[in-house]
């Protein structure tokens, strides 16, 4: 596996020992800075206190709302980016990736060319700052977060992203062993399929338990006792395919069951039908890879009869 997609532990050596320990010998005491008061940033704020970093602060175009993640936060409300920028070493653009590259170009300060800049998209890599700057990398926790103070004890178990320049990386790599996290290194063209990744493990899976939870309220159910049926079903499906994911499927898919199939499928309302032969298509794939052919040779033949 390539270095540049392989899994870290923030301790282990990947580049040659002495420089990086000399380089984290010389900036220990880095200051860091976040322009926005975005969910991301106070947890991270909190966090990085956690393990001793020193914040500065927040600054926000609302500036109510970097009063709030610096009362959270226990650091400074800044008026102005500029200011914002003077105090911090390392400046985290915490905000919405559409505004990242704006926000960026129109940053200023005389001292701005000494500082390095990184943000917390998944999605964009680090040539998304554009402004002259000492370093730029993108740093993002694979992890949801909600900017309370319980994300900390989440932020703790989080597998970090890390992508950027030279230089940037070197201070991205700073934070890490602070943290202590682990983190993976990737290449610039890789970072939108990675988020994608992401979103689907997380964003989307969100999407399909509340499909889970729109079918069992159409029956009438109360909501502890569909809690409580998604819960263990969920937990269950995910342990299991991380025992073993080629073998975890379970139900009328994994059987080849079309009669079943074809109850569930004619259950649905007309505008659900597409995404239930699209996730069969998605367990298919599954199927295909376990080499079970003649059950995947079933659904397809399912899938495109009730298609046409």
């Amino acid at each position: 596996m390539s270095l540049e997609n392989r899994i870290f532990s923030s301790k282990e050596k990947a580049d040659s020992v002495l420089p990086f320990l000399v380089f984290i010998w010389r900036y220990i005491e880095v200051k860091i800075g976040f322009y926005g008061a975005s969910k991301a940033g106070i947890s991270l704020a909190l966090y990085f206190k956690e393990h001793g970093l020193e914040i500065t602060g927040f600054y926000n175009r609302t500036y109510e709302k970097a009063i709030k993640a610096s009362s959270m936060t226990k650091t400074h409300a800044f008026k102005s980016p500029e200011k914002l920028v003077e105090a911090s070493d390392v400046l985290f653009i915490a905000i919405s990736d559409t505004f990242i590259e704006e926000v960026s170009k129109n940053l200023y300060s005389p001292h701005l060319s000494q500082k390095v800049l990184g943000h917390l998209s998944g999605a964009l890599t680090s040539d998304a700052i554009k402004t002259e700057c000492r370093g730029k990398f993108s740093l993002h926790p694979i992890q949801t977060l909600r900017g309370q103070p319980e994300d900390v004890q989440i932020l703790k178990k989080a597998v970090f992203s890390l992508e950027g320049d030279d230089e940037g990386k070197k201070i991205a790599k700073i934070i890490l062993q602070k943290i202590g996290n682990k983190y993976i290194e990737l290449k610039k063209e890789d970072k939108v399929v990675y988020h994608l990744a992401a979103t689907v493990a997380s964003n989307y899976l969100v999407a399909l338990l509340n499909f889970s939870y729109l079918l069992y309220k159409k029956i009438g159910l109360e909501d502890e006792v569909i809690f409580s049926i998604i819960k263990s079903l969920s937990s269950a499906s995910l342990e299991n395919f991380l025992k073993d994911r080629l073998n975890c499927l379970t139900g009328p898919a994994a059987r080849g069951d079309v009669l079943t199939l074809q109850k569930h499928y004619n259950a649905l309302p007309d505008e659900k039908k597409t995404a239930f032969l699209e996730l069969l298509k998605l367990a298919a794939d599954l199927i295909f890879e376990k080499s079970d052919k003649d059950v995947y040779e079933k659904l397809q033949q399912f899938i495109n009869s009730v298609r046409w």
